[in-house]
Parts: structure tokens; C-alpha cells; sequence
């Protein structure tokens, strides 16, 4: 399989080598260009498939400029994108042959690790021959492909909800802890030891029910209140966010609860959130 990839960035370069390095790929490398080389584009060789590394945003023109050489009618071409949809590699109805979509579901660090990508999932659309190139390309450094049959974007904010939004989550405890007397650094000393029990109680579990910790799984209805009291003195996006949460938590652990716990808890909840909305 003779490879030609567009892009310098992290997802290149932490795909390329793996893919090189591969055993049974037998992949080879044609070319590895940016727009920023100065060999002109459309003198490209032909190749098998073509792994447009590129943002989200710029896919469309990287494809337009593949589009110009020789032999691009003949090709699989592959995005890395976890939003977009397949087809928006697609040049025009001719160009190129397949196109398809390989979305490695684990953060990239630009480092050739295999460990860190090995179990991972792959999401994939497309084409069926592309859709086969990328699995194929998946299985080849240790990912799980899973074909993509519903709404992609839903797809890509499950997965932005506990990888970007969880450091952002993060940020905002920080924040809180601050607050309290912590510094920064300190603040997310304390806090990282709890994020990774959390992820750690999850994988080892086989029910959210059992793996969810605090005061909402507790049926603590005191202490919810309190942290509600705390929250209002702050930044107003801390609260909503913790309430929304928290009703998410409520919905998991209300099983396992009272159902007077869970109507208070509930009340409580909704309460605050009428009582931020007249504030505004």
C-alpha cells in the first residue's frame, strides 16, 4: 500500500511512522506534503491511498488541490476528521475513486506510540473500498474500527464531552479551589488524583450505578444545597454546569435512592435553576 499524506500535523505525525512501521501493512510511503513545501502539488505521483491530515476546515481545498494530478481519479482518499462526513473529501462525482473517513477516538500527541493508541476505537464512514482501506489502516497499530451508522456529529460530541470538556470541567474546579485558598498549581494537584479514580472506577465497572461517587449517588441533599449556596458567588457558568450534571447523576443513582430523596433532590435542582434564570 503506497501512501501519499497531506499535513504536518500532530495526527500525521503520529499515524505515518505507526503505519510504516506496521507489520502485514506492507505500507510505503509516496510523498508527505503541506501547502507550505515548495514542490508544486500537482506534482504529486499517483499512489493508493491519500490521508488528508488536515483541519476540519481546510479538507474541502486540500482535496480540490489533489484533485489536480494525474491519477487522482484512481485513488482512496481518507480524512481524520470525527464532525465532517466522508464525502466532503470528495473533489467532484469522478474524484477520487473511494473516499472515506478513519476518526482515531483517543487524543493524538504527535509522538509515534502505539501503546497509547492500542484498544482505542476508530470511527469510520464512507465509501465500502475506502471504508476497507481504513480498516485495514486501524487494525494495522492496534485501534478497533467501528463503522459509523448514525449522526456524526453526535458521534464527534460524545467524544469532545469527555476528553476537551473534561479538561474544561477541570479548569472550572480549579477555578473553585482557588477560590479556597489554593493555588493554581496546587488546586490541580489535589483535583487530578480524583479525575483519574473516577475514569478508573468507570472502566472498571459494568454500570455507571456502580462507579458514581458524591453527594447526589448518596441521596446527601444537605450538602447538594450547599454546594448550590457556594456556587452562586461565582462564576455564573459553575452552577449551571454543576446542576446540570448533577440531574445527570440524579437520573443515574435514583435506583439506588428514596424516591422522597429523589423528589427533594430533584426539586432542589430545578429550583436553582429557576432561581438563576430570574437573576438574569
Amino acid at each position: 500500500m503506497r501512501l501519499g499524506v497531506v499535513g504536518r500535523g500532530r495526527a500525521a505525525r503520529t499515524l505515518v511512522p505507526l503505519w510504516l512501521a506496521a507489520e502485514g501493512l506492507d505500507a510505503e510511503l509516496g510523498w508527505w506534503w503541506s501547502h507550505r513545501d515548495a514542490r508544486a502539488s500537482a506534482t504529486l505521483e499517483t499512489v493508493d491511498v491519500v490521508v488528508l491530515a488536515v483541519p476540519d476546515s481546510a479538507i474541502e481545498s486540500a482535496a480540490a488541490t489533489m484533485a489536480a494530478r494525474a491519477g487522482a481519479r484512481s485513488e482512496v482518499w481518507l480524512h481524520l476528521s470525527g464532525s465532517r462526513p466522508a464525502g466532503v473529501a470528495r473533489a467532484d462525482s469522478h474524484t477520487p475513486r473511494a473516499v472515506g473517513c478513519l476518526h482515531p477516538l483517543v487524543a493524538l500527541t504527535g509522538r509515534d506510540e502505539r501503546s497509547h493508541l492500542a484498544g482505542a476505537t476508530a470511527g469510520l464512514d464512507g465509501d465500502g473500498d475506502a471504508v476497507a482501506v481504513a480498516n485495514q489502516l486501524a487494525e494495522s497499530i492496534g485501534l478497533v474500527p467501528t463503522v459509523l451508522t448514525g449522526d456524526k456529529a453526535l458521534y464527534h460530541a460524545a467524544a469532545v464531552s469527555v476528553a476537551g470538556h473534561a479538561v474544561a470541567l477541570m479548569v472550572q474546579a480549579v477555578e473553585m479551589l482557588t477560590r479556597c485558598g489554593f493555588t493554581a498549581e496546587a488546586a490541580q494537584a489535589a483535583l487530578q488524583p480524583l479525575m483519574r479514580g473516577a475514569v478508573g472506577n468507570l472502566a472498571s465497572s459494568t454500570r455507571p450505578q456502580a462507579a458514581i461517587t458524591g453527594p447526589v449517588a448518596r441521596g446527601d441533599v444537605a450538602t447538594v444545597r450547599a454546594h448550590l449556596a457556594a456556587l452562586t458567588d461565582g462564576d455564573p457558568g459553575s452552577i449551571t454546569v454543576y446542576r446540570e450534571l448533577a440531574q445527570t447523576a440524579l437520573a443515574i443513582s435514583e435506583s439506588a435512592l428514596e424516591p422522597a430523596v429523589v423528589a427533594e433532590l430533584r426539586e432542589l435542582l430545578h429550583s436553582s435553576s429557576r432561581t438563576e434564570s430570574s437573576s438574569v
